[in-house]
């Protein structure tokens, strides 16, 4: 069975959460980011790119530099993060393209998945990562 949230946007989320707690405090490093949340580098830097490509985080170069957020961990949702990952979520085929069932315009079942999905998106839009930060100590 397929993943719902893959590895990929679950370890986005994390990152996020993790750097939360350091919102416009300082900025950490893709190995020390890699070593807390037992993440492979290259995985690191693959995923802080795409964030980084989509404004999430913010990066600087040089022995000072590093990665922080670049939205405010109050605004910044699980939804935003899953989208700038490329999460492109439907429950059933028919949700996503109606015209491929016949039945659509008078069945339950695309009615309840509608609706499910509807659901979930709207858990993720209200999730802030804010409320989700991962702290070192909880690493320790």
């Amino acid at each position: 069975m397929a993943a719902f949230i893959n590895r990929e946007y679950d370890y986005a989320i994390r990152i996020c959460a993790y750097l939360a707690s350091f919102y416009k405090k300082e900025f950490k490093s893709v190995p020390e980011i890699s070593k807390k949340l037992f993440l492979k580098v290259p995985f690191t830097t693959k995923i802080v790119h795409q964030l980084k490509n989509n404004h999430i985080l913010e990066t600087i170069q040089g022995k000072y530099g590093g990665i922080r957020l670049n939205v405010s961990p109050q605004k910044l949702t699980f939804y935003d993060i899953l989208f700038a990952m490329g999460f492109d979520m439907t429950i059933n085929e028919c949700v996503k393209n109606p015209s491929i069932c016949p039945l659509v315009d008078h069945c339950k079942i695309h009615v309840y998945f509608t609706d499910q999905e509807r659901m979930i998106i709207e858990n993720l839009k209200n999730a802030t990562i804010n409320n989700y930060k991962i702290t070192d100590e909880e690493l320790s």
